[in-house]
């Protein structure tokens, strides 16, 4: 089997825009899903319920407040949990 071959078709600060090609399903999408755990996200992480008088139920609320897209100006200052607090000192 040949080695994978990756070409380049678009660089930006933000974006790459890649072929893939000569490898197998499983690297791709092995591929795909480690590109996927590295994009930063937000979400709405508690939501404490005060007075619901709507027929639906507070976790279902919750679940869908969570699933809210949320953007930020200031995403760049993010701290990740992941990340050992000590290396910002």
């Amino acid at each position: 089997m040949s080695q994978p071959k990756v070409s380049i078709t678009e660089l930006s600060e933000e974006r790459i825009k890649f072929i893939l090609s000569d490898c197998d399903i499983s690297l791709a999408n092995a591929l795909r899903r480690i590109m996927l755990a590295e994009v930063p996200t937000l979400a709405i992480d508690l939501v404490e319920v005060d007075a619901n008088t709507s027929v639906l139920a507070d976790e279902f609320l919750a679940h869908r407040m969570g699933l809210i897209p949320l953007s930020s100006a200031s995403a760049k200052e993010f701290r990740y949990s992941r990340v050992n607090p000590h290396d910002f000192c």
